[in-house]
């Protein structure tokens, strides 16, 4: 009896084996082939075009000897943006629209743009794609009766000329006639020369500086911080959730990090990776558009308002540029840029380094609106408050309208760039802003 009990047993202690071992080749998927197959990629917005994600940083039409600037987010902005757009995808062969013998007597400067960041060139882009390269800075349309006549200011300093065929002429004529100005767009242009003033403080303008000049009153405006779906963000950033420690701050922040790479989640998110991926070589201008265009996309959106300003190559310790690119967004209310905390920061190598997001949604407006005093006054304001630096000539690089983050609040200032001091002042009492530190 003992020994037939033994035997059933070290029967059940063999079939035990045998299941445990099938279990073991056959039962269970290794952890990062679970986690591979389980994961389901998450993205909040789909990646956008070339074509849409550039775009000029001014745009200035003229007529009748006046000059009228259209703003991002106004609806006649992406209006002459994508037909201008268009020209520049559709002329293939350069060498047959040059015009060696330049612009006629008594041709007029119909529109002009500048782009920050380049706009890029050549067989990479959808631009100019006869071209073996290069990045367009500037872009001006010129005209005289039925002719029109594109210059192209590229970032090397050439500005060829180009004679546009006839069907092109009558697209922009009607461009030109369909353009009805309003007379908040009215530009001023400050001369170069030098402007005295107070203490015998000098301003010199080197190059023109186009202030607006029929603005008398802007919005105040309420705004709300973004609201992300938090679930869904931690999944854009981390494949395997197991692996990931949630640790709470005192200030009622999150940090999430798997060891490698981290996730704050405080006021807006920022992210770390500092090696986010082996070495695979550089990418040329147009590619590393493309490439945190889409990792903006999927981390978090692009929001309408939201513009690429920046795109460059970062420089390592050592020297070396290779793979190292940052790129900067800024938000837009009513045409005018949002300074202040906030706007999205990226630093791209080989993989997504490092990541900042801060942005707030537009709320409500105030009705009455916020009084804006003349650019004399703003000019005179700020050049006062550089007198203790004891700076006896400055240099004017630009005066322009934008709104400054104050809390919550938008309030609209002018921004005085002098000699490398950008200067906000709050349009009603020119003083600085709360929160702006020179």
């Amino acid at each position: 009896m003992k020994e037939r009990a033994k035997s059933v047993l070290l029967c059940l202690l063999v079939l035990c084996s045998l299941i445990l071992t099938y279990q073991l080749w056959f039962g269970q998927r290794p952890v990062e082939t679970t986690a591979e197959s389980d994961y389901e990629p998450v993205y909040f917005d789909e990646t956008r075009p070339l074509s849409q994600m550039i775009h000029p940083q001014r745009i200035y039409i003229y007529r009748e000897e006046k000059r009228y600037q259209v703003r991002r987010g106004e609806p006649g902005f992406d209006f002459f943006w994508e037909e201008l757009s268009e020209l520049l995808q559709e002329m293939a062969e350069l060498d047959y629209y040059y015009d060696k013998e330049g612009l006629l007597d008594g041709a007029a400067l119909f529109i002009s743009m500048q782009f920050e960041p380049r706009l890029p060139l050549g067989p990479e882009s959808i631009w100019l794609k006869s071209r073996r390269g290069g990045q367009l800075a500037g872009l001006e349309i010129w005209r005289w009766e039925e002719r029109y006549w594109a210059k192209l200011e590229e970032a090397g300093g050439a500005a060829p000329l180009l004679l546009l065929p006839p069907g092109w002429a009558g697209r922009l004529a009607g461009l030109y006639d369909r353009f009805e100005p309003q007379p908040e767009q009215l530009c001023e242009m400050l001369p170069a020369g030098e402007i005295m003033m107070v203490r015998q403080t000098a301003v010199k303008i080197s190059e023109f500086v186009c202030v607006p000049a029929a603005i008398s009153r802007m919005k105040r405006y309420s705004l709300k911080k973004e609201r992300l779906d938090e679930e869904a963000l931690l999944k854009t950033f981390f494949i395997n959730r197991n692996l990931v420690r949630e640790i709470k701050e005192k200030d009622g922040g999150l940090i999430y990090t798997d060891g490698e790479q981290g996730l704050r989640l405080e006021r807006g998110l920022e992210y770390s990776h500092p090696q986010p991926g082996q070495k695979r070589g550089d990418l040329s201008y147009p590619a590393a558009l493309l490439k945190v265009g889409k990792l903006l996309g999927y981390h978090g959106g692009w929001p309408n308002s939201l513009y690429l300003e920046n795109l460059e190559r970062q420089e390592r310790s050592g020297g070396s540029t290779e793979g190292l690119f940052r790129a900067q967004w800024r938000s837009y209310l009513d045409g005018f840029l949002l300074l202040g905390d906030n706007g999205v920061e990226m630093t791209y190598q080989h993989g997504l380094q490092s990541y900042r997001r801060n942005l707030y949604e537009h709320s409500q407006g105030s009705g009455a609106g916020v009084k804006v005093e003349g650019y004399q006054d703003a000019l005179r304001a700020a050049v006062k408050s550089l007198q203790g630096k004891g700076e006896q000539q400055l240099i004017l690089e630009g005066l322009d309208l934008a709104y400054y983050l104050e809390g919550t609040e938008a309030v609209p200032v002018w921004v005085v760039r002098l000699s490398g001091e950008v200067i906000p002042l709050k349009t009603d009492k020119l003083v600085p802003p709360e929160g702006w530190k020179p």
